[in-house]
This record gives C-alpha cells, sequence and structure tokens, in this order.
C-alpha cells in the first residue's frame, strides 16, 4: 500500500469513528433529557410563600410557607404530551402544567379545589 492510499485509508477511518462518536452523544443527550422542554429547577410561586424544585433525576421538592410552619414534601414529577406532572407526598393531589412553548414560567394547577393556581418563575 502507497502513502497516499493509507493516508486515505486513516483519514476514512478518522471521519468514520467521528461520526460514530457524534451520532453517541447525539442519541445520550436526547435519551437523558427524556423528551422534557428543560423545565429542570428551581422555582417560586408568584403568592411568594411557595418553591418547587424539580431535579434532573425525576424528583420534586415543594415548599410553603404556612402560619404553622414550613410545610415541605418530596416526590417525583414528569412531562408526558406537553404537560408536566408533579406528585408530592404533603400535597394529597397532583399539580400540573402546561410545559409546551415552556418560556422558565409555569401556571400551576390542579383539579383539586384544594388548589390555588399560582405561576411559578425558575430563578437563575
Amino acid at each position: 500500500m502507497n502513502s497516499t492510499a493509507h493516508s486515505l485509508s486513516r483519514t476514512t477511518a478518522f471521519r468514520t469513528v467521528a461520526v460514530v462518536l457524534s451520532s453517541l452523544t447525539l442519541a445520550l443527550g436526547l435519551t437523558a433529557c427524556g423528551g422534557n422542554p428543560g423545565v429542570e429547577g428551581t422555582y417560586t410561586g408568584s403568592a411568594g410563600t411557595t418553591m418547587l424544585v424539580l431535579k434532573g433525576d425525576g424528583s420534586a421538592l415543594y415548599s410553603q410557607q404556612k402560619r404553622a410552619g414550613l410545610e415541605t414534601g418530596a416526590g417525583t414529577w414528569s412531562v408526558d404530551d406537553g404537560v408536566l406532572r408533579v406528585d408530592v407526598d404533603s400535597l394529597s393531589y397532583e399539580i400540573f402544567a402546561n410545559a409546551d412553548g415552556f418560556d422558565g414560567t409555569l401556571l400551576v394547577e390542579s383539579d383539586s379545589s384544594s388548589w390555588n393556581e399560582e405561576i411559578y418563575t425558575r430563578q437563575e
């Protein structure tokens, strides 16, 4: 094999490796995000007494300052079909928000009459 052919073969091999590694990186990135629109973060509620933390591993923390003290809860969150769903043990009902077109704020609602809808803003 002459040096030109050997150089071309090596260049082709490097390109193939680069394409494979780029494809794997992209595939792993898409798998890791699970299709959610990047809603992970710490949010404060517009009422000023609530906080919601959505962690990258799917766990959630919720806290609300009440007259009797701080109420906290832990649970999980997910995004399915553009809807963020949060289930924490301190609430006896699920809360949810439309995550399509996510802009850093979420209008969090519930089917429960115990919940007052509230805008949550992600903290930077």
